[in-house]
């Protein structure tokens, strides 16, 4: 559970495994300082905006910019003509829709009172930073795969849009946005503004069927296979079972010349901030299952590049930041301007996730119910 407050000196207790009387002739010399605290956090930050910006799930879903909107084409009649002698063709352009992106700033306190600074151990400063870490990965985890499986708009000044401003998600039906979509045409097939990549399943299982129609519905928009697939470690098992399924090399086993195994693509492989792992392939699918990713839920899309502009979706950032996850540690300037630097030390983010430019690069699967409902990530 959460340990709300600041570190005091009731935090200066002995542990199970700590002899007293040794302890006690340093107990105001582990060599903690302003400095060596500094150090470690900064440390500690710059590990963490790195270790988010080369995630290989994250960098595979994301690009960044620090402007308010984006804008792309979409779908609208246009063809050649036929030369003629004399004739001009016709001018024809392009049609293009927009939407903005969220922005919210997000803080989490490390505060510690004088008196225990002083006397402090520097295991438990440790613990209280590395705590705030783990919170950072958390909140930029969940923002990334909760906004996968949301088809509302996000709107509102409290996001960062304004009074009139919306974020919306991929293609989804007119009734279910307030940014309608036309998806381009792409070799013949034309679409409607009612064409839906939310796709909702009675049954209450993952089925081959499911990752067919993954399959056909992002190829018919021109994305090639092979695609990737998360899904909750609950569904696991049920994935697994599938015929056509295949799984993944397991790196303490020996496999007989007429064994198939799954070859992954490049961004499958690597371990990830979200947790999870990669359990197989099946129908071009490479599939990872997802700490914290509901159960029934899925999202597929077509991998462009290390956070690349026509991955699925677009992470906007504080103006004037790097491009990339900025996460920073000072002192809160709403505690009264603290005589001693670390008193009220806080961590602080401001971001926000929305969809891209190609509002078709991305599908989500609710596979418990025949109606959608939005999925949240833990």
């Amino acid at each position: 559970m959460a340990l709300y407050g600041p570190r005091d000196t009731a935090s200066l207790v002995l542990q199970d495994g700590w002899d007293a009387i040794e302890l006690e002739k340093y107990k105001l010399q582990d060599g903690t300082t302003f400095a060596s605290v500094v150090s470690l956090l900064n440390a500690g930050l710059a590990a963490v905006n790195s270790e988010l910006y080369n995630d290989p799930l994250f960098s595979s879903l994301v690009s960044y910019q620090e402007n308010l909107e984006v804008e792309y084409r979409v779908g609208s009649s246009s063809a050649m003509q036929d030369f003629t002698e004399y004739g001009r063709p016709d001018p024809q352009r392009g049609e293009t829709q927009g939407h903005m992106l969220p922005l919210k700033a997000k803080d989490r306190s490390l505060e510690w009172t004088w008196d225990y600074l002083r006397k402090a151990h520097m295991g438990q400063i440790q613990a209280d930073i590395a705590g705030g870490l783990n919170d950072i990965r958390t909140a930029w985890r969940t923002s990334i795969l909760s906004r996968l499986l949301q088809r509302g708009d996000d709107s509102g000044t409290v996001n960062g849009l304004g009074a009139t401003g919306y974020s919306p998600g991929f293609a989804t039906t007119e009734a279910s946005t307030a940014v309608d979509f036309v998806p381009p045409e792409f070799a013949g097939l034309e679409f409607a503004n009612t064409h839906e990549h939310y796709v909702a399943i009675a049954g209450g299982a993952w089925t081959a069927a499911v990752f067919a129609d993954i399959k056909a519905e992002l190829r018919e928009h021109g994305h090639e296979p092979p695609y990737m697939v998360i899904a909750s470690t609950s569904d696991e098992a049920t994935i697994r079972a599938l015929a056509g399924f295949t799984e993944v090399d397991n790196l303490l086993l020996n496999y007989g010349d007429d064994t198939t195994r799954a070859n992954l693509p490049v961004a499958a492989i690597g371990s990830s901030s979200a947790g999870g792992y990669f359990i197989g392939t099946i129908d071009d699918c490479a599939v990872r299952v997802v700490y914290g990713m509901p159960q029934y839920y899925g999202f597929a899309w077509k991998p462009k590049g290390s956070n690349n502009p026509m991955n699925p979706l677009r992470i906007r950032v504080q103006k004037g930041a790097p491009k990339g996850p900025f996460f920073q540690a000072f002192p809160d300037p709403r505690a009264g301007g603290a005589n001693y630097p670390l008193q009220n030390l806080m961590f602080f983010g401001e971001w926000g996730v929305g969809v891209g430019v190609d509002r078709t690069n991305g599908t989500a699967r609710y596979n418990n119910n025949s109606t959608w409902a939005d999925g949240t990530a833990s």
